[in-house]
């Protein structure tokens, strides 16, 4: 197991205790990206020594690569599980994923849910919105072999996808994670396979909305638009990239939805204008209903039906942030390194 961390003192602890009752402290390895706290100090104590610190803020792919290399993982292991520094797994977490790296699977993706924290809408809002990528898209996603997102908070590699990677690609963008994935696609490195029914990694969620917003439009979102520039993602036609192209067409059409709304209702006046509007933006709002009544009723939370009407509205600004993060992504400079939000330390 190798934790990329970077100035993670307050949740590092809680991170590694959880891996090391799954693998041992022996099998434990810490990627440290030039931290100036205490992240290193904790690694150390939690692994028995085994952290690798880089001499500069190299981005996360850069440490670990070196880490790799350093510990030459890929010669003593047959899979290496990343696991990012503000995740905490479950209980027998791994030991779900590792029958499945057969051969001819490249990653073994698990569940992912968001930690829960207690009257905080913005983990709230992502508790809700990690369960419905779950359930509605990443599982059909997986049926049909076209997984489009690599969690860092989950994902074990078999050595050979180890070795295909570029690494030096990857820091070059801001979402390093993404790159890795188009690796194993465009590379045919192998399947990526995702278990919905593993013990989760929980993950810590922004608990701000500063915070939510420098995770997401500063890094996430533009880094997306950036890889697919870099990839050329726009005019390939494999069923990777069609379907992924589909996904983010689907995005900026919710962006743009209330546009288009508007100008149905001024061109099309009398009856059929009157009804499209109420349909078009009725039919958004029916499918939220129904997915927030699945989860609250899944996950014992009547209380997600209150929040809905936040939830659309945030839901929406995402969309209006993601279609404009495009352009911010022409003025991103090249480089994978990254800043953690304010953490709470784990208790």
């Amino acid at each position: 197991m190798l934790v990329p961390a970077h100035n993670e003192e307050g949740i590092l602890d809680r991170t590694l205790k959880a891996a090391v009752l799954q693998v041992g402290p022996d099998n434990v390895y810490i990627a440290d990206n030039c931290s100036t706290d205490l992240t290193a100090h904790i690694g150390r104590f939690c692994t028995q020594g085994n952290v690798y610190t880089t001499t500069e803020n190299r981005g996360k792919a850069l440490a670990l690569a070196e880490a790799i290399d350093h510990f030459k993982l890929v010669e003593r292991y047959d899979g290496i599980f990343l696991l990012d520094a503000d995740t905490w797994l479950t209980p027998g977490h791994i030991a779900a994923l590792e029958p499945e790296l057969k051969p001819g699977v490249a990653f073994v993706l698990g569940r992912i849910e968001s930690h829960p924290v207690p009257f905080n809408f913005w983990v709230a809002y992502r508790s809700f919105v990690m369960w419905l990528y779950n359930a509605i898209i990443r599982t059909p996603q997986d049926i049909l072999n076209v997984i489009n997102v690599l969690p860092g908070s989950s994902v074990l590699l078999s050595r050979e996808a180890v070795a295909g990677i570029d690494w030096q690609r990857a820091p070059r963008l801001v979402l390093d994670d993404f790159s890795m994935l188009c690796d194993v696609w465009y590379g045919g490195l192998g399947k990526i396979k995702y278990l919905h029914e593993t013990p989760p990694a929980l993950i810590e969620e922004p608990r701000t909305f500063r915070d939510y917003l420098k995770q997401t439009y500063d890094r996430w979102w533009p880094g997306i638009w950036q890889t697919m520039r870099d990839r050329r993602m726009f005019l390939k036609t494999d069923w990777f990239s069609i379907t992924n192209n589909l996904q983010i067409l689907c995005w900026v059409w919710s962006a743009v939805l209330p546009v288009v709304a508007l100008i149905a209702y001024l061109l099309l006046r009398g009856t059929i204008g009157v009804w499209l509007v109420p349909a078009m933006v009725g039919w958004q709002l029916a499918q939220m209903f129904v997915f927030a009544g699945l989860y609250a009723y899944r996950k014992s939370c009547p209380s997600t039906l209150l929040l809905l009407p936040a939830f659309v509205a945030v839901a929406y600004l995402e969309s209006v942030l993601f279609a404009l993060a495009y352009f911010k992504s022409r003025r991103l400079e090249p480089g994978g390194r990254w800043e953690s939000p304010a953490r709470i330390r784990a208790r």
